[in-house]
């Protein structure tokens, strides 16, 4: 699985940020951006530094990059880093990185898929702190997201450029029309903010949807495994038939809950009217219902 990138020598420094200078690299060694693997390379050297300053990198960090791409973004990670790891499941990409990364130590290349990839056995930070960096294709934020957010290390911070519905569906606040189950289980993980809007023409190719910059810090707080398991029970119910009320969305899984009256008791202790609807309740108040319904 820890497959490194071949050694480049003697090659001159590239501009990265330069569309044509990154479709030259990537028709030398006869690949290119493939839609099928979701890959828009970034080649804009503000959003470099805007998704660099989210992350307030140091020299006592380590980062895991998901998709090294051409290696922009890796590049200046290892600049600012102490070490990077960057997991890439395009090979074909191999000369293109052993070429841009040449001569940075502290960079190791892993070719896999990062969703079957066991992230604490390839990434050890060895007494760096932890963080994640990455430019994320859209088809596989939310799996990748919560891939990493589950993982058990403990994360300081994660930045992640996404798409932008799904960015703002992440920070929405309950009572909005994107306020959903993604809303709910991330912030219940994290403190979410969204930093900026990223255009389609920083990217090659050029997406047809903008980008929004998310910066995740994970709550440091560990639940019981049933209180876990009936949240999550719970959000996925009360978002499965939105035109329900909370309490009649919830009728399919009354018995994974404890029943019906150990329901009613927790919409009573906590003053759920039985006609309030899921998108209404915060993540907080979700959470303390299964709390209540664990303990039973």
């Amino acid at each position: 699985m820890d497959e490194k990138t071949p050694e480049a020598k003697g090659t001159p420094a590239l501009n990265l940020t330069s569309p044509r200078q990154v479709s030259r690299i990537l028709a030398k060694y006869g690949t290119s951006a493939k839609r099928s693997l979701g890959q828009n390379f970034l080649v804009d050297a503000n959003t470099l530094h805007k998704i660099v300053r989210a992350a307030d990198l140091k020299a006592s960090d380590a980062v895991l990059e998901v998709g090294s791409g051409v290696g922009v973004l890796t590049s200046v990670l290892a600049d600012q880093a102490g070490r990077v790891v960057s997991v890439e499941t395009d090979r074909s990409l191999a000369p293109v990185l052993a070429e841009v990364l040449a001569g940075k130590n502290n960079v190791d290349i892993i070719f896999d898929d990062i969703l079957k990839v066991r992230v604490e056995e390839v990434f050890l930070p060895t007494g760096l702190t932890p963080k994640v960096v990455a430019n994320l294709p859209y088809y596989i934020t939310t799996p990748v997201l919560f891939h990493l957010l589950e993982a058990q290390i403990d994360w300081e911070v994660l930045v992640f450029l996404v798409q932008k519905e799904v960015a703002e569906r992440i920070v929405s606040a309950p009572g909005t029309k994107t306020y959903g189950a993604l809303s709910v289980v991330v912030q219940h993980l994290a403190e979410a903010e969204m930093i900026g809007v990223i255009p389609p023409t920083v990217f090659l190719p050029r997406p047809k949807v903008y980008s929004a910059i998310l910066r995740l810090k994970p709550k440091k707080n560990s639940y019981p495994e049933e209180t876990e398991r009936i949240f999550r029970v719970l959000v996925k119910a009360a978002f499965s038939q939105r035109r329900k009320n909370l309490y009649n969305a919830l009728r399919g899984v009354f018995p994974e809950l404890g029943g019906e009256e150990r329901v009613k008791r927790a919409f009573q202790v906590f003053n759920v009217e039985e006609n309030r609807r899921g998108e209404t309740i915060s993540p907080e108040l979700f959470f303390a219902l299964a709390s209540f319904l664990a303990e039973a």
